[in-house]
């Protein structure tokens, strides 16, 4: 490789050419180098000699990879093979490029390879813009030239020129930089990369500022390389790279038979400073129905990122009625904000979370997506968290909101704060073993503040203000744990708490909805029959008060085991059973808040007799509380109590011989197996709690789970019809019906979840794999849904399909509401749910896809469970897709351009949901 920095001055390069020719680096000798004429001295200093005003103003360096050429007579240099020429900020690469120093121009252009094939396409950049063309010419004094054939890329715009003319440095783009120009003629621009484009906009003239700008005269659009009948009188293309202020093209063009004319997508893009982006888009339609769209996002590195979207809409329907039409309009809005703190922005501070709020059903009505249709209810929760490490305690602080889309009822709690301390063991810096009973000791606080408002949302600010609930709750535990006997766990605990209210209930008896009629009796004597009875409610008055909770209690716990073992390869490859059993006995007692009055001004009881509010129906040992249904709820109505709870958790483990690998496997049959209930001691009558017994497993390596739950009673329950309520007595199932317990619910919960990865697991015998982390679980689980699964055999296209199936049952024990009769309770089994649903994605080919967003059978209602399906074809630059919601009878199918510059090229055939339901005049 050669290299020549030099200042164009014709006299001095000739000369300097003639003496590199002749030495071209070879070894000489002596007598050659004393045969060289002595060079004259010169003398003076450089302001004595002039420039030539030919020159430039900077080194021009050139290089190249196969050869060089210097031609003296033309005075010119070719290079040939990977050649590059520098001047200044300007760079030129080709395969055969041709510098002529005499008249400062520079030539590029492609050059056959040995089998004859032009490569290396010439390519010219200027201070970060670029272009390839196939031919270029160059003047480095003047900065202009001629280029054929030119190719510039900015961002997914490619501009392809035919002749083009080209300026370096033509425009100022702002104090301390220059953007070069080109004059083209018979340009396309388009986003396909295709040598030969699919489609594009074709134009006679245009200017291109790379980086900056097109502007385009009369143009108009062409398909395959044929014009169509789409002109342009003129335009402009932004070419800027990055983030800058724009028109957003409309995404679709549609006729609604509801809405008329219409397009969609239409707006203005904003970026707002450095970190912050906002999009405003908008749905039109001619007969007044229209959407508004705002999307901001914004980010900061390495501190925090979120969203916001905001959307109202106008939905305008018309209904033929016989003296002509009647116009409907459905409006609502919906709200989202979703906030991210970085997890290296602060080591004791966090904010972020989700909100979201919509009315009137304003997504579900408009949007036809599964996720869209599908979700009933919707949930927002915002929170700061403060830690503080010295005082080992965090304080969180935020709003949370739910609301049900069918029915409008929504909760906001407003604000929501909790305060609490890590478990503190106030005595361990005590002097003595570590190992001390009393170093144990632990202590927590917690405590919390509470707002809630409820309603509709149809509710007023002032209906929602008067129905708000206003609560604070503190507590204090304390808690010992002690080894005994080595085998034995004993923790004593005790717990103190005090809960406020702002307003508490006020009971009265309602006699709007008692109804008599006079009869006559047995007897012919007139007679009143009363149909329906007064009812108690309850309104809400403002005043504070609270009351107080003490808790005191010791449990005991420990582990057996019991294992079988079977010799040699067992029985059937069953080489043991292993039963892991957990009892554990709890002594807990409460004293009795039945006739506890508020602590605070002593007026307000904890409890009232349902008798004093009703005398004539109220039940005596029934109670309704000031403080019922409030944030943290109400004490306990119970007498002293002085209960002992047990719970006795199972295990149940199998060791099974593996002839595949001669190895055992540890395989869990159960779970878990868990049974607990009570007995209180100080009760007079109905001392047993029930029982209740659940338990869990899985089957065929975790393709079916089951859990199963049943409560048993070992009293009976009857029927009071006085206050027309099922209520437990003091007999027993063992003296009544002979057995020492009856049946009083029975339900379970079986679900399968079928996927081909688990099929594989199932057949070729892999061992199934227990999740410890669950965050790594399912980044890999997200990894493996966008992975391509190449295609090895016919499971392979269903990689990413899911099956999965539901069902849950029950039986209910009915109680018999004549038991003097002799008639028996019945046990009825009800089906809860039983449903199956098909989700996943089929990669048909390397261009067709199928995905099944959602479609199932819910065999309880009878019925389709929302289907929505669709598929898309890739073409390249251009993407063919279609959907279909058949239960909306909706559907939608377009051929557009890729996303991107040009992706408001779009053939767009669809009808919406207001379509497809009037087809059905409903």
């Amino acid at each position: 490789m050669n290299r020549l920095s030099f200042y164009l001055r014709p006299v001095a390069i000739l000369v300097f050419l003639l003496l590199y020719s002749l030495g071209g680096g070879a070894q000489v000798d002596s007598s050659s180098v004393d045969s060289i004429p002595v060079q004259p001295t010169f003398s003076g200093n450089t302001a004595q000699y002039r420039i030539s005003e030919d020159s430039l103003t900077a080194p021009v360096d050139y290089q190249a990879r196969d050869s060089m050429e210097v031609d003296l007579v033309q005075q010119r240099i070719h290079l040939y093979g990977a050649g590059q020429v520098n001047y200044q900020s300007i760079s030129l690469q080709a395969d055969h490029i041709v510098l002529d120093y005499g008249t400062n121009l520079v030539t590029a252009e492609a050059w056959p390879d040995s089998s004859g094939t032009l490569v290396g396409d010439p390519k010219f950049s200027d201070g970060g813009q670029e272009f390839v063309a196939t031919n270029i010419m160059y003047n480095f004094k003047s900065k202009k030239g001629i280029v054929t054939e030119t190719v510039t890329t900015q961002d997914d715009v490619y501009v392809r020129g035919g002749k083009s003319k080209f300026v370096s440095g033509a425009v100022q783009t702002n104090d301390s930089t220059r953007s070069d120009v080109i004059y083209t003629e018979g340009a396309i621009f388009t986003s396909c990369s295709a040598e030969h484009p699919h489609f594009g906009v074709r134009t006679q003239k245009a200017k291109v500022i790379p980086n900056k700008l097109a502007i385009i005269g009369p143009s108009n659009l062409e398909i395959m390389g044929v014009p169509t009948p789409f002109w342009l009188p003129f335009g402009f293309f932004p070419l800027k790279s990055g983030r800058s202020t724009g028109l957003l093209f409309p995404s679709d063009y549609q006729y609604s038979n509801q809405w008329g004319f219409g397009f969609q997508g239409i707006g203005w893009f904003f970026p707002l400073g450095e970190h912050v982006n906002l999009q405003v888009t908008s749905d039109i339609y001619l007969n007044g129905t229209f959407t508004i769209n705002t999307a901001s996002s914004y980010r900061k590195r390495y501190k925090y990122s979120g969203n916001f979207d905001f959307s109202y809409r106008r939905l305008v329907e018309t209904s033929g009625i016989p003296d002509g039409y009647q116009e409907f309009s459905n409006q609502g809005f919906s709200f989202g904000w979703r906030h991210r703190q970085d997890p290296r922005a602060h080591p004791t501070f966090t904010f972020g979370g989700s909100i979201n709020f919509q009315t009137n059903q304003t997504n579900q009505r408009y949007l036809n997506s599964y996720e869209a249709a599908s979700t009933n209810v919707i949930r927002s929760a915002m929170n700061i968290t403060k830690t503080f490490p010295n005082l080992k305690s965090t304080l969180t602080a935020g709003v949370s909101h739910s609301q049900n889309n069918q029915t409008g009822a929504f909760n906001v709690n407003f604000p929501d704060a909790r305060f609490q301390t890590q478990t503190i063991y106030p005595l361990r810096n005590l002097p003595g073993s570590q190992r001390a009973w009393y170093k144990k000791l632990s202590l927590r606080y917690v405590s919390e503040l509470r707002s809630e408002f409820a309603g509709t949302d149809t509710t007023t600010l002032e209906q929602a203000i008067d129905q708000a609930q206003y609560g604070f709750n503190h507590r204090v535990t304390s808690a010992l744990s002690l080894n005994v006997l080595r085998y034995f766990n004993v923790s004593p605990n005790v717990s103190y708490a005090e809960t406020y209210y702002g307003k508490t209930l006020e009971y009265y008896l309602d006699r709007s909805t008692l109804k008599t009629e006079d009869i006559i009796d047995e007897n012919g004597n007139p007679a009143v029959d009363t149909t329906n009875f007064a009812t108690i409610k309850s309104r809400l008055n403002p005043g504070l008060a609270g009351f107080r909770n003490f808790n005191a209690g010791v449990s005991v716990s420990t582990q057996l085991f019991g294992t079988i073992q079977m010799g040699g390869r067992g029985l059937f490859g069953l080489k043991g059973l292993r039963h892991v059993m957990k009892p554990s006995v709890s002594i807990g007692y409460s004293p009795s808040y039945q006739d506890s009055r508020d602590f605070i001004s002593g007026d307000v009881p904890y409890f009232i007799r349902e008798n004093i509010v009703d005398p004539d129906r109220g039940d005596p040992n029934r109670f309704v509380s000031p403080f019922a249904g409030q944030i943290f709820g109400a004490p306990s109505s119970s007498d002293m109590s002085f209960r002992a709870s047990y719970s006795i958790s199972n295990l149940f483990e199998a060791k099974v011989w593996n002839r595949k690998d001669s190895t055992d496997n540890i395989v869990k049959l159960f779970q878990n197996i868990g049974v607990t209930g009570s007995y209180d001691l100080a009760a007079d009558t109905l001392n047993w709690s029930p029982v209740r017994i659940s338990g869990s497993t899985r089957f065929f390596k975790g393709l079916t789970q089951v859990n199963l739950r049943a409560t048993v009673d070992p009293y009976v329950s009857v029927y009071d019809e006085r206050t027309r309520r099922v209520n437990r007595v003091d007999r027993t199932t063992l003296s009544e019906r002979g057995v020492p317990f009856q049946l009083t619910n029975f339900s379970g919960t079986i679900s399968t979840n079928l996927t081909v990865a688990k099929i594989r697991e199932l057949f070729q015998g892999q061992e199934e794999e227990y999740v410890e982390d669950i965050a790594e679980e399912r980044r890999q689980l997200r990894e493996e849904e966008n992975t391509l699964f190449e295609e090895t055999d016919i499971l392979s296209l269903f990689e990413k399909f899911s099956i999965r199936h539901t069902y849950n049952y029950s039986l209910d024990r009915e109680v018999a509401l004549n038991a003097e009769e002799g008639a028996r309770d019945t046990l009825r089994f009800n089906t809860r749910a039983n449903s199956i649903e098909l989700r996943g994605a089929l990669q048909l080919t390397e261009n067709w896809s199928v995905n099944i967003g959602q479609i199932g059978y819910d065999f309880t209602s009878k019925r389709i469970t929302y289907p929505y399906l669709s598929f898309a074809r890739d073409l390249h630059c251009w993407e063919m897709r279609f959907s279909w919601a058949p239960q909306r009878n909706t559907y939608q199918f377009s051929i557009a351009v890729k996303p991107g510059t040009f992706d408001f090229l779009e053939v767009p055939v669809n009808q919406n949901r207001y379509d497809g339901r009037n087809l059905f005049g409903s």
